[in-house]
C-alpha cells in the first residue's frame, strides 16, 4: 500500500510565508521537515514546534561547524521540539531516508567548507553502505539533503558558488528520488529551481518548497 508523504523544504533565508502565524494553515499537511542550511535555529525550532513535525537539518557554510561526535546542535529546547541535524549520514525519520551533506566547496577557509576532492573522500567511504542499500531497496536513500549544488547543476558562477564534482556520481549511486540543496539564492520566480539529473530531480529550495514522495508502507528505506 502507497502513502503521499509531502516534505516541507527550506533553505538560506527567513521565508515571511513560512515564519507566519498561518504556518499551519499554509503547510500543516507536511509530514516532515528538511532544511538545506544557513537558517537560524530558531526558525527551525519555530517550525517544529508550530507544525509539530520532525525536522531534519544539514549545516551551511554560515552555520557553527558540527559536531563530530554528535549530529545535534541546536539550543534548548525553547519550543519543546529540537531538530536534528545530520552530517555525513543515513537518517530514517517519518518513512523517508535521508543522506544529510553539510557545507559548500571551499573558497575562503572558513567553517563547513571542503574542496572537491575532500567531498569526494567523505562520499566514498559511504559508497559500500550506499552500493548495500541500493540492492536491498532499489535506492540507496530517498533524499540527499545537501546545502550545495551538485556541479553544472543549479551552481553559480563564482568559487563560493560552484557545485561538487562528486554529488554527480553520487546521484548515480544512489539513486535518489530528490537531491535537495540550498546555498545558491534565487531573486526571480523565473529562475529554473528543478532539474532532473538521471533517476533524480534536483531541486534548489531557497526560501521554501513543498515537494511530495509516493511510498510504501511497508519495506521502506
Amino acid at each position: 500500500m502507497k502513502r503521499m508523504i509531502r516534505m516541507l523544504c527550506v533553505a538560506d533565508e527567513i521565508d515571511l510565508l513560512v515564519y507566519s502565524p498561518s504556518i499551519r494553515e499554509r503547510f500543516g499537511e507536511a509530514d516532515l521537515v528538511l532544511s538545506a542550511g544557513d537558517l537560524p535555529d530558531e526558525y527551525l525550532e519555530y517550525i517544529a514546534s508550530m507544525l509539530n513535525r520532525p525536522v531534519i537539518s544539514v549545516a551551511g557554510n554560515h552555520d557553527a561547524p558540527d559536531d563530530p561526535v554528535s549530529t545535534v546542535r541546536f539550543s534548548p529546547r525553547r519550543f519543546g521540539i529540537r531538530p536534528e541535524r545530520t552530517h555525513f549520514r543515513i537518517k530514517t525519520e517519518s518513512g523517508v531516508s535521508i543522506l544529510g551533506i553539510p557545507g559548500c566547496i571551499r573558497y575562503n577557509n572558513g567553517g563547513n567548507q571542503f574542496t572537491d576532492a575532500g567531498m569526494t573522500w567523505k562520499l566514498l567511504k559511504l559508497v559500500p553502505l550506499l552500493l548495500l542499500r541500493r540492492l536491498l531497496y532499489g535506492r540507496a536513500v530517498d533524499v540527499v539533503l545537501a546545502h550545495a549544488p551538485p556541479r553544472g547543476i543549479h551552481d553559480g558562477g563564482d568559487q563560493a558558488h560552484k557545485g561538487f564534482s562528486a554529488f554527480l556520481w553520487l546521484m548515480r549511486i544512489a539513486r535518489p528520488a530528490y537531491f535537495v540543496h540550498g546555498h545558491v539564492h534565487l531573486y526571480d520566480a523565473q529562475e529554473l529551481r528543478e532539474q532532473r539529473f538521471g533517476d533524480t530531480v534536483v531541486v534548489n529550495v531557497y526560501g521554501h518548497r513543498v515537494l511530495t514522495l509516493e511510498k510504501e508502507y511497508r519495506n521502506a528505506p
